[in-house]
């Protein structure tokens, strides 16, 4: 419990089931329903259930690893000033262009898929929490 959080919120924290943590903060004790506060809890539970915090943990290490490859092409490419002759850009500029360009294409699609992803496991933990608690009120209320 985050006793000295006004806000309603509550999370589900570990990489597996054996450490995973529920925690819920003040408002939400304080201002769900009797119906909603279970509601909530159980579409926590369900994402701890699903394992969803390990396939969230993934899905940012390969979009952290994806835009290391673009930040490491900005790194390579040479910086614009001064004057400089034909020919004397250097070897990794065509492959440093090439990762910055796949890193932040990379990057957009990888956000894509984990909005989608994530909005999926969410619907998923919605209807798992109905099937714990048996209504459907209190969670559509939180």
């Amino acid at each position: 419990m985050l006793p000295n959080e006004p806000g309603i919120n509550a999370f589900a924290a570990g990489w597996t089931r054996g450490d995973a943590a529920i925690a819920v903060t003040q408002g939400a004790l304080d201002r769900l329903s009797r119906d909603e506060l279970p509601g909530v809890i159980a579409h926590e539970f369900s994402l701890v259930v699903n394992g969803d915090m390990r396939l969230n943990i993934w899905l940012m290490g390969v979009l952290t690893g994806i835009l290391g490859l673009a930040l490491l092409g900005r790194i390579l490419l040479p910086r614009g000033g001064g004057r400089r002759q034909a020919g004397s850009l250097g070897p990794l500029v065509l492959p440093a262009l090439v990762a910055v360009i796949a890193g932040y294409v990379g990057v957009v699609l990888g956000r894509l898929i984990k909005a989608g992803v994530s909005r999926q496991r969410e619907f998923l933990a919605d209807a798992s929490a109905v099937q714990f608690t048996r209504q459907t009120e209190g969670l559509a209320g939180a």
